[in-house]
């Protein structure tokens, strides 16, 4: 990251699906998204937004571009967006008209996806889970059909996969890619190779073992429970912590691991084919964040 403004990197239509969930993870049913993205000089930007689904809204907002951070100038979204990178935001905003507060995380993947993660509060009180991912749309092109799985909220309200058969995030395999990572100031540290395997013990039990990345390089283990919407770990683990599930593709939680005392904040969203996840990292030794990083890990199964 350099000392000039990031560039805005998600111009144009971006029209999609969502997944809206519950305070605990379960379905509440399927959202429509539609954003057009303007340009409307080389530091202001405005968005016009309509989210039917089971809530509803429509309406635009404008962007001020600041280095290193975004702001939120409404009327329809009020906040601050601080920018890692070109590709992705870690959102703190408000949206009046739905009394909500907004913990947002969206990536762009391949410059053509977005994948993006929204966690809606009132007050302390966690609402809503948004899961997304819009595709871009070329101007001479209608909005594309979206991408759903079939069947009734009614129906799929109690399934923690949300009618995929399986937990996207609880599979047994290997996810691997390469990070970003930023210091406590957003300057860069460079690229790192990550890796996180996992086995599927029972549908009650998962064992992690995280490597590499640029705050702690060494191998980790952890086991842990879970019951299919959210996973703990047990006190012999490596890593301790937390986490909760929305739909099976989304993660959201907090890890301590031991050795070098440090605290890290997760966010995980992975594609509807669950090919990809974008992933977000903030670490902390204690109350200070010391870095993030950040990228896309691909799936191999095994």
């Amino acid at each position: 990251m350099t000392n000039q403004t990031v560039q805005f990197q998600g111009l144009g239509r971006w029209s999609g699906n969502a997944e809206v969930f519950d305070t605990f993870g379960r379905l509440l049913g399927n959202g429509s998204d539609y954003r057009h993205v303007q340009l409307i000089d080389d530091e202001r930007i405005r968005i016009d937004v309509s989210f039917v689904g089971p809530f509803k809204h429509s309406g635009h907002y404008f962007i001020q571009q600041r280095e290193r951070y975004r702001l939120y100038e409404g009327p329809a979204n009020i906040g601050y967006a601080e920018v890692l990178s070109e590709q992705v935001v870690d959102v703190n905003a408000y949206w009046p008209a739905l009394g909500l507060s907004q913990r947002l995380f969206l990536m762009i993947v391949d410059g053509r996806l977005q994948l993006s993660l929204a966690h809606m509060s009132r007050g302390e009180y966690l609402m809503y889970v948004v899961v997304g991912q819009n595709d871009r749309v070329p101007e001479h092109l209608p909005n594309p059909q979206p991408n759903l799985i079939s069947g009734t909220h009614y129906d799929l309200h109690d399934d923690p996969a949300c009618g995929r058969g399986e937990i996207l995030l609880h599979r047994t395999g290997v996810w691997r890619g390469v990070l970003t990572a930023l210091d406590q100031v957003g300057q860069s540290l460079g690229e790192f190779e990550y890796t996180q395997t996992l086995e599927l013990r029972s549908p009650q039990s998962l064992s992690m073992q995280t490597a590499g990345g640029a705050f702690h390089t060494l191998t980790c283990s952890a086991l842990f429970v879970t019951n299919q919407w959210q996973a703990w770990t047990t006190e012999d683990s490596e890593v301790v912590g937390s986490y909760s599930l929305s739909g099976g593709r989304a993660l959201s939680g907090q890890f301590y691991y031991r050795k070098a005392h440090l605290r890290c904040w997760q966010r995980e969203v992975t594609t509807l084919d669950g090919a990809q996840k974008a992933i977000l990292q903030h670490w902390y030794r204690g109350g200070q964040r010391i870095g993030s990083q950040f990228g896309v890990l691909t799936f191999e199964r095994r």
